[in-house]
């Protein structure tokens, strides 16, 4: 099979393991929108943003390391450094136990959720880390087939124990927690014992160096999660406030219309990162315009997909959405062509990861959500609902250039050689 087809077909893996992840959560909507009320569905809005704030913190974003680390280290060490990891991920998450044990009325008086409650959330955000450092080393190794089974299997679970304790036992939003909390376990055992079993994870005499190694990697990409929650957030945020309720409705149609090209550069980046990292170990001219040739090529890539979402968007809209939403059709673009950009951004942002360089995605995340705010803020006060829209857009073609500008001081490539780079591409 040659690189490209398998690049295409690992791609095709990750997007159906999305799209599935991501229609579950829409077909529970139906059901807990009739049998939860709106100040249920409100608390169980903010668990999910709890749990996402923890996650920054619990295991420190060193899974992250570990996808790194795999093209650097003999399977040994590898396993050495999966299992400091895991150690990490644990005393990270007793620690922030702890801690919100501790501050556990004022933090349920700001999130809404109970604090016996926040404390759950604590657990689970550190078992979606567990789940992810068996899913990065599925990732780098190219296994896509088991990385989607584990992933649509863990989605699959959740909802179904979910509805049982909704529906069947009535247990209001603390069921669909429940649901969660019941699937992110067992998965998280079976991630372990599939560690073992591949023989990824132990305690070497070297923990100690390998713990350092992974937190220099993981604890500066803490800004760059919170970057990214606030670019997530923050438009809601100003259109309720600024705007209103009811085109809030609008907002988030449009940007749920638009994450779907948001899903596909998941998926393709998931498939071109091992790919991209095994060509930076070659430092080769014609290694490097190779690199140049293959990220031009999706950036246009990403442009063309972009362009062609938007009008079958604005010819399908008025057949998948009530004439109430019909506003929300050209505002979907900006939210199309945005998440266009981000998958360029993905691409690019390799570079850092690569090169343990992760303050600079940080730097780049949190001034792009710096950026958005501004943006949103006067675009709010221009030009309504499209203003915000568009400050969406221009804050992640400002994330790239951040990004492209940046990814060339840690590891500098010859953008500029063209000519070099669409041959490399062709050779391929």
């Amino acid at each position: 099979m040659s690189v490209r087809h398998k690049l295409v077909g690992n791609a095709a893996v990750y997007l159906g393991a999305n799209v599935l992840n991501a229609a579950i959560p829409f077909l529970l909507l139906p059901v807990l929108t009739r049998v939860l009320s709106p100040a249920d569905y409100g608390t169980l809005a903010m668990f999910s943003i709890a749990v996402s704030i923890l996650g920054a913190f619990t295991g420190l974003s060193v899974h992250g390391a570990i996808g790194v680390r795999y093209f650097t280290l003999e399977r040994a060490a590898l396993a050495d450094y999966v299992g400091a990891c895991v150690t990490i991920l644990a005393l990270s998450t007793l620690t922030l136990v702890a801690l919100v044990a501790a501050l556990g009325a004022p933090l349920a008086a700001v999130s809404g959720v109970p604090a016996d409650w926040l404390l759950v959330a604590v657990v689970l955000s550190g078992l979606q880390v567990l789940g992810n450092i068996r899913l990065s080393l599925w990732q780098v190794a190219g296994q896509a087939r088991r990385f989607g089974s584990f992933q649509v299997g863990q989605s699959l679970l959740n909802a179904g124990l979910s509805l049982l304790f909704i529906l069947a036992l009535g247990m209001g939003w603390q069921g669909r927690v429940s649901g969660q909390a019941f699937a992110l376990g067992t998965f998280g055992a079976l991630a372990v014992w599939l560690l073992r079993v591949d023989g990824l994870v132990r305690l070497g005499r070297a923990a100690r160096a390998h713990a350092g190694d992974a937190l220099r990697f993981g604890v500066p990409l803490i800004p760059h999660v919170l970057g990214a929650l606030m670019l997530a957030t923050s438009g809601q945020f100003f259109v309720t406030n600024m705007i209103g309720l009811n085109e809030t409705g609008i907002y988030v149609v449009a940007a749920q219309v638009g994450a779907v090209v948001g899903l596909i550069a998941d998926a393709f980046v998931k498939s071109y990162s091992p790919w991209l990292y095994e060509r930076l170990k070659d430092e080769t001219p014609a290694g490097k315009q190779l690199i140049v040739g293959a990220t031009y090529a999706i950036m246009l890539g990403f442009l063309l997909l972009s362009a062609a979402a938007c009008a079958v968007v604005y010819w399908l809209f008025p057949y998948v959405v009530g004439e109430r939403f019909m506003a929300a059709r050209g505002l979907s673009f900006f939210f199309i062509f945005g998440n266009g950009f981000t998958g360029m951004y993905l691409a690019v942002a390799g570079f850092f990861f690569f090169t343990s360089k992760t303050k600079y995605v940080s730097v780049v995340s949190l001034s792009a959500g710096l950026l958005a705010l501004a943006a949103m803020w006067l675009g709010a006060r221009a030009w309504g609902l499209q203003g915000i829209a568009a400050a969406f857009l221009f804050s992640q073609v400002a994330m790239l250039a951040l990004a492209w500008a940046g990814a060339n001081l840690v590891y500098p490539m010859p953008w500029l050689q063209f000519g070099p780079a669409i041959a490399a591409l062709r050779r391929v």
